[in-house]
């Protein structure tokens, strides 16, 4: 073999191009015994059953039934204790025991020319091996648990045992649920973290049932290492406690929340969270998300995500926009901010008027990338607004207002549309609704004369939602002439309306959508650009956010 392989950090570098195929690791595994140990070390770093360790034991001590829970792997006999001992060797190499969304090809058991999907173990299985080892003894160099999704055959009698006895110092992420859990009992595990598990720097507890909400201990303010807590439960009425142990925690930078409960508590003088840069609030409603904002201050935010249930009045957006402001008081750190309304069956006949002023507090985060608000009302915007955000967030690269419902008439032009995404040089994605019924007033040079908008290259992604169209504004010229890069343009496909009495003028919309875009596409065939086919094909993401 070449001396070049006498490096273990090259071979791990030439590994990394194999690293996605188990089947690949195993047959370099099988090439060359110096590049063995490294591709077995791959192999086997990330697992989301215990089931190929397993089934490194003799073949005649397993088998494999099929039942309304999947592939399981059973004893057909018990190992001897030689037999144990050659998991050992496998299972040290273990670093991730997390969920399903592994290797996209992970060595599976085949039968035939197939292969077993989603192979787990029977609790009778997992019992012996670890009677016959502890799990910290059997993993020792193991990183990172997904508790849940590893042993969710278990029974709540077992998980909790088994649970404490993974618990060890070099842990540095953990997540798992306490749904099965006595509350007594999950108070006392997360008790135990500072001392059991000092170097944990992930912690997610999920207690997202609905019958049980968790209060954060103070405790978690003895893990120094900890820079992200997401708590999938938490009582709305504890808030001001669960800031005050969240606060605990110094070098805390993600913090996601799902909260539980109608009310919320009297609240104070806002608690400082001096290194978060990430916040997730879900759930709750959008007065509950502003109560906690309210709750703090955080100096160094840069990204806010908030998904809501249960219609917003433009009162309550206008007071979240104004919470937000106040909460990030220094305004050069926020990127982005993302709020969408998630309530199963908004109700269509509601009318949600959100008028320009609601949203240019905003203009003070002049570091803003990406802004999405999506589901939360009826748009009703201002050329003015439009005309703003250029220079309000220069660096924007995706901007959504977007609305479930349409609008009988739409407040912005489709000139002020074109203004906004030729000045937004990073402007990547836009999803907005637009006047397009009227002639487009094209921009006049110094001496007079019309001169167009300045080509823009970064736009790849335009929705035009429900916008009203008329070939008077000569949407496929202006678009192919600015934007030579666009590849994705796109509109809701759908009207509203009974069956038997259908909206005819939204059916005209959408006919004079589909004729812009023919357009713009023979105008770019008719400049060379030939993969435009394969381009628009490949590009398939229409998703509401």
């Amino acid at each position: 073999m070449h001396r070049i392989f006498e490096f273990d950090d090259i071979i791990y570098a030439v590994l990394q191009h194999v690293k996605s195929s188990g089947t690949d690791l195993v047959n370099v595994a099988m090439t060359c015994s110096r590049l063995a140990d490294s591709a077995l070390n791959i192999l086997w770093a990330e697992q989301s059953s215990l089931a190929p360790l397993i089934m490194c034991l003799p073949q005649d001590t397993w088998e494999v039934t099929e039942n309304e829970l999947g592939h399981i792997v059973h004893f057909s006999r018990d190992p001897t204790p030689i037999e144990w001992e050659r998991l050992r060797k496998n299972a040290s190499r273990v670093r991730r025991l997390v969920g399903p969304h592994g290797f996209t090809d992970v060595l599976k058991l085949p039968r035939g020319e197939s292969f077993i999907p989603d192979l787990d173990v029977s609790g009778y299985v997992l019992q012996r091996l670890f009677a016959w080892s502890r799990p910290a003894t059997l993993f020792p160099n193991l990183c990172e648990l997904h508790f849940d999704a590893v042993f969710s055959l278990l029974e709540c009698s077992s998980k909790y045992w088994l649970l404490r006895k993974f618990i060890s110092l070099g842990l540095q992420a953990l997540r798992f649920d306490v749904i099965d859990i006595p509350t007594h009992e999950a108070e006392q595990l997360l008790a135990t973290l500072p001392a059991e598990a000092h170097g944990l720097r992930q912690l997610t507890v999920s207690a997202d049932d609905g019958t049980m909400a968790l209060t954060v201990p103070p405790s978690l303010g003895k893990l120094p290492k900890l820079i992200g807590l997401a708590i999938f439960g938490i009582d709305v009425c504890l808030t001001r406690q669960t800031i005050a142990n969240i606060q605990q925690a110094w070098c805390l930078q993600s913090l996601k929340l799902k909260l539980c409960g109608t009310s919320c508590d009297a609240g104070g003088i806002p608690l400082e969270l001096p290194s978060l840069k990430t916040l997730h609030l879900s759930d709750g409603s959008l007065p509950q998300c502003t109560h906690f904002l309210r709750q703090v201050t955080t100096p160094k935010l840069s990204h806010i995500d908030i998904r809501y249930r249960g219609s917003a009045s433009p009162a309550e957006m206008t007071a979240f926009i104004e919470s937000l402001s106040t909460s990030c008081q220094t305004g050069g750190y926020l990127e982005r901010v993302h709020v969408i309304d998630e309530s199963k069956i908004p109700d269509p006949l509601l009318i949600i008027p959100l008028s320009s002023e609601i949203f240019r507090p905003l203009f003070k985060f002049n570091r803003l990338s990406s802004v999405k608000f999506v589901g939360v009302g009826n748009f009703n915007l201002d050329d003015g607004f439009l005309y703003d955000v250029p220079d309000a967030w220069p660096s924007i690269r995706e901007l959504k207002l977007t609305s479930w419902k349409r609008r009988a008439i739409d407040s912005v032009t489709f000139t002020a549309m074109m203004s906004l995404a030729s000045r937004c040089r990073s402007l990547q994605t836009l999803h907005l609704t637009v006047d397009a019924t009227q002639s487009t007033i094209i921009p006049r040079a110094p001496d007079g004369t019309e001169k167009l908008w300045p080509t823009q290259t970064a736009l790849r992604n335009l929705h035009l939602g429900y916008s009203q169209v008329s070939e008077v504004a000569r949407i496929p010229y202006f678009l192919a002439e600015v934007f030579p890069t666009l590849f994705d343009f796109k509109w809701y496909d759908y009207y509203c309306g009974h069956y038997d009495d259908p909206d005819i003028a939204m059916i005209s919309a959408l006919s004079a959508l589909n004729d812009a875009l023919q357009e713009l596409w023979a105008l770019r065939k008719s400049a060379g650009d030939h993969d435009l086919d394969e381009r628009w094909e490949k590009d398939s993401d229409d998703s509401w956010t």
